[in-house]
């Protein structure tokens, strides 16, 4: 049966680059109207990926031996501002997003050949206060209402809003915006800050939280920043009246000593308090990359080790890590550490991850590298067990042209002790995958 995944995935490459090969060369002027300082804007995103899996769930079920999906969306939308010269720029967007998952469904489960939908994606007003208080400097003020996408430092813990299940297209992810949200920010460079209040769709547990950001940011040594929320309702009964509390810094802090090449970047959250259960959970990383610029392909080689809190037994306090809203910002394994076990099975709590990663730009346009996982509980299985797995990722991206993307990827996950307690397989899973995105 080998051979039947390695068919598979050599079949996904094909097609991925069939389906986009007329959009690759078509380039649509989206500008719709523009006069006196009212401007109207469509845009268009497609995405669309083929997906094979061996041995799914470490192959603990003997029926599902061979796993194989497809993915698409498309999003449709319009942008549209209004600059008033001396009272700032009025915006607004909205877009839809039209999901579908085919056949045989994702490995962990959670789409199938029925999740499909059409919902809202982007649907907001806003106004940017333009030179109107150019004692604080341009754009020093901006206040967005409605649905819409918000982010804090690199998305550790706030990104993504959304799920991305209950209407298919799960790895793809086309939804990320917060069902309501109200941002309110300020920049005045150094100093930027962030009044918000979110709420999230059921896949989050209607989730509504508010709270405050600030940042200090160095174009050269870097960025440093704070934030603090508390969840005011949810579906999930350990988030209620939580509080979080997030400290985070960023970037190459010894470049005055030469050392530019260096990146750092590190987070750390705790969670406490609550309405109904006492939560006192934590979770953090760190991370240092080098950057041999001198080399072909100007090679990068990193180190992560991220912590998240799990639940004690028998305490009685909860710990576990609660991961809120964590999303895809800097590239592979940020935040879904492993496309196996950080995308179908653990997820950024009662975990421990060493990652090693090596990068490289081999020309302009397109990237590749490898990433090294080793997966650990912080609370032992009721076996005695904590070592969960190790899995290694290979893959590539390659910008065609300005409107064309595409990603591919091999992943193979091996089970240790832990992940043969809990899903019941010993196998190894290998997963293919194959996805491009098209932008107007």
């Amino acid at each position: 049966m080998k051979h039947a995944a390695i068919h598979r995935f050599l079949m996904a490459a094909l097609a991925a680059a069939a389906l986009v090969a007329a959009p690759a060369v078509a380039r649509a002027d989206f500008s719709l109207y523009e006069q006196n300082g009212f401007k109207l804007d469509g845009a268009l995103e497609l995405g669309a990926g083929i997906f094979g899996a061996e041995a799914s769930n470490f192959g603990a079920d003997p029926a599902a031996e061979n796993t194989g999906w497809y993915e698409g969306f498309v999003k449709p939308g319009l942008k549209g501002a209004y600059d008033t010269g001396q009272a700032g720029l009025f915006y607004g967007e909205l877009s839809y997003v039209g999901s579908r998952t085919f056949a045989d469904g994702d490995v962990a489960g959670f789409t199938s050949n029925d999740s499909k939908g059409w919902e809202t994606e982007q649907a907001y007003v806003g106004w940017r206060s333009g030179d109107l208080l150019d004692a604080l400097g341009e754009d020093a003020l901006d206040i967005s209402i409605g649905e819409q996408d918000f982010s804090i430092g690199d998305g550790f813990l706030i990104m993504d809003g959304q799920f991305d299940f209950a209407d298919g297209a799960y790895w793809l992810a086309p939804h990320s915006s917060f069902d309501q949200a109200v941002v309110a920010n300020i920049n005045t460079a150094p100093v930027r800050g962030d009044l918000f209040y979110l709420e999230s769709d059921a896949d989050q547990g209607n989730t509504n939280l508010y709270g405050a950001n600030v940042e200090y940011a160095d174009e050269t040594l870097g960025t440093v920043g704070a934030s603090w929320m508390t969840i005011a309702d949810s579906d999930f009964a350990t988030r209620d009246g939580m509080d979080v509390y997030s400290l985070r810094g960023q970037g190459t802090p010894f470049a005055n000593l030469g050392l530019e090449q260096l990146f750092l970047s590190g987070e750390f959250v705790y969670e406490g308090g609550g309405d109904t259960i006492d939560v006192d959970a934590t979770g953090w990383y760190g991370e240092a990359g080098y950057t041999f610029a001198q080399c072909a392909w100007t090679p990068t080689l990193s180190y992560r080790y991220a912590a998240f809190s799990g639940d004690e037994a028998g305490s009685s306090d909860y710990e576990g890590f609660d991961p809120l809203f964590y999303g895809f910002s800097r590239g592979w394994g940020t935040y879904f550490m492993g496309e196996i076990v950080g995308e179908y099975y653990l997820f950024n709590t009662n975990e421990k991850v060493h990652m090693v990663h090596l990068s490289t730009q081999p020309t302009e346009a397109l990237s590749a590298g490898a990433i090294y996982y080793d997966f650990s509980l912080d609370q032992k299985t009721a076996q005695g067990h904590d070592h969960f797995a190790q899995e290694v990722n290979v893959y590539a991206d390659y910008a065609v042209n300005d409107n064309l993307f595409i990603s591919s990827v091999f992943a193979w996950a091996t089970p240790e002790a832990a992940a043969r307690d809990t899903l019941g397989g010993d196998r190894e899973t290998k997963l293919f995958e194959v996805a491009a995105y098209v932008n107007f």
